[in-house]
C-alpha cells in the first residue's frame, strides 16, 4: 500500500469518526456523561475507594466532598502511606482495602496511567473498578474541565477546527493519534488507543530530528531540570547553550542544583520568568512540583511573565520546548516573531486541555505556515501529548 493509499485510508477513518460525533443526538451524549460512571459502579455509586493518595486523589477527593460524596477510603501501593490519614482520610493497602471494600465498593483509580493498577484490582478480586474520568464526567459542574478531560457533547463545536488539523500533520502517525484520541475522549474506549512511545524521548523525537552541535535549546516550564538533563543526554553534551524559564522559587533550587550537578553551568542560563503573551507581574500558583501554573484572578502570587519575542537572547534559539500547565497558547503567541524569523524546532504539549491537541498545531500553522506538524504521546490515554513542529532543514532524511 502506497504512502498516498495510507494518507487516505486515515482521511476516510477520522471523517468516519467525526460523522459519527456529529450525528449522535444531544440527549444521548449528554446521557452518556451521566451515567457511564453508574454504569461501572452498579449498586455501589457512592461507596467508594479512590486507589492513588497523590496530587490527583487528593484533588478528587476535595471534589467528592464538595459535593457530598465522603469516600470510604484511599488505597495506595506506597507501603509509607499505609494507616496514615491523607487529607482526613484513611490509606489502606491494596490487600487490606480489597478485603473490606472488594465486595461493597467501587474502586476509583486516581492516578494517571492507571491501567496497571486496574489489573491490580482484578486480580485481587475487585467487583467494580473505574478509571477515574467517569467520575469527573458524573461531577462535571466541580472536576470539568480537568487536566485535558472535556464533557464529550462540547467536542461537536470543535469538528471542524479537527479538520483543519488533521489536514495539516505531516504523517499518518500523527493523524491516527488525533483519531485515536477523539474516539477515546468522546467514547472513552481505551481499545481505540496505540500503546505510548518512550516517555524517555519526550521533547525529543529522534525519528524525526538529528541533533546539533549548535543548538540552542529554550526550556519553558524547567521544573527541576528533568527536560535540561534529557536534552543533554539526547545531544550526548553536544549543544551550545541552554535557557531554562521556571518562575517557582523551590523548583529553581532544585533547578540549579541539578544544572550544577550535571557540569552544565557555564551552558545554561536560568530565567526566574514565567513565559506567555506579556512582560510583566502575572498570578502565579506555586506548588513547588511540575504543576505550578499561571492562574486567573489574584489567587496566586505576582510572577513576572515574559514574552519570548522581547528576550535579548545572547544565543539565538533553535529548539523550544513548552511544557507551561495550559499557558502554551498564550506562549506561542508571546513567540510569534521568533517563530516566524528563526523557525527554531517546536516541543509544545497539547494535554493541559483538551481542544489544545488540535488548537496548538492550527495555532502554530497560522503564525508560521513553513512548519512540519507531528503529534506524539508517551502516556497512556491522552496524558504528555506534544505537539511537534519542525522546519524542512531539521528533519531527519531517511
Amino acid at each position: 500500500m502506497s504512502s498516498t493509499q495510507i494518507g487516505a485510508n486515515e482521511d476516510l477513518a477520522l471523517e468516519n469518526v467525526l460523522r459519527q460525533i456529529e450525528s449522535e443526538p444531544p440527549e444521548g451524549v449528554r446521557a452518556r456523561e451521566r451515567n457511564t460512571f453508574d454504569e461501572i459502579a452498579g449498586p455501589f455509586g457512592e461507596r467508594l475507594v479512590l486507589f492513588g493518595a497523590g496530587p490527583l486523589g487528593k484533588g478528587v477527593l476535595a471534589g467528592l466532598r464538595q459535593a457530598g460524596v465522603e469516600p470510604l477510603s484511599f488505597a495506595d501501593n506506597n507501603q509509607e502511606l499505609w494507616g496514615k490519614d491523607v487529607s482526613g482520610l484513611l490509606v489502606l493497602s491494596p490487600d487490606d482495602a480489597v478485603r473490606a471494600y472488594g465486595e461493597t465498593a467501587c474502586f476509583v483509580v486516581t492516578i494517571y496511567q492507571g491501567s496497571r493498577v486496574r489489573r491490580q484490582l482484578a486480580s485481587l478480586g475487585c467487583r467494580r473498578v473505574s478509571p477515574f474520568v467517569p467520575l469527573l464526567w458524573k461531577y462535571a459542574d466541580i472536576f470539568i474541565p480537568q487536566s485535558g478531560i472535556e464533557l464529550p457533547h462540547r467536542l461537536v463545536k470543535q469538528c471542524e477546527a479537527v479538520r483543519a488539523c488533521h489536514a495539516m500533520l505531516a504523517d499518518d502517525k500523527s493523524r491516527c493519534e488525533l483519531r485515536e484520541q477523539l474516539v477515546w475522549r468522546y467514547w472513552l474506549d481505551y481499545s481505540a488507543l496505540s500503546p505510548p512511545l518512550d516517555a524517555q524521548d519526550t521533547y525529543f523525537p529522534m525519528d524525526l530530528l538529528s541533533p546539533s552541535d549548535d543548538d540552542v535549546f529554550v526550556d519553558c516550564g524547567a521544573f527541576d531540570g528533568d527536560t535540561i538533563r534529557s536534552f543533554n543526554d539526547h545531544w550526548d553534551s553536544a549543544f551550545r547553550h541552554a535557557f531554562a524559564f521556571e518562575p517557582d522559587p523551590e523548583n529553581r533550587t532544585a533547578l540549579s542544583s541539578s544544572v550544577v550537578a550535571k557540569g552544565l553551568g557555564p551552558r545554561v542560563t536560568i530565567m526566574p520568568y514565567a513565559v506567555g503573551n506579556t512582560n510583566g507581574p502575572v498570578s502565579f500558583t506555586c506548588t513547588s512540583s511540575a504543576a505550578s501554573h499561571v492562574t486567573t484572578g489574584e489567587s496566586g502570587a505576582a510572577t513576572e511573565c515574559r514574552r519570548l519575542d522581547d528576550i535579548e537572547w545572547s544565543f539565538t534559539p533553535t529548539y523550544v520546548k513548552m511544557d507551561i500547565e495550559s499557558a502554551e497558547p498564550e506562549a506561542l503567541a508571546g513567540a510569534a516573531e521568533l517563530l516566524r524569523q528563526h523557525h527554531p524546532v517546536l516541543a509544545v504539549c497539547t494535554y493541559h486541555r483538551s481542544e489544545h491537541l488540535w488548537q496548538i498545531p492550527n495555532l502554530i500553522r497560522s503564525i508560521a505556515p513553513e512548519y512540519h506538524l507531528f503529534l506524539r504521546r508517551y502516556a497512556e490515554e491522552c496524558w504528555e501529548g506534544v505537539c511537534y513542529a519542525i522546519p524542512s532543514h531539521r528533519l531527519k532524511r531517511a
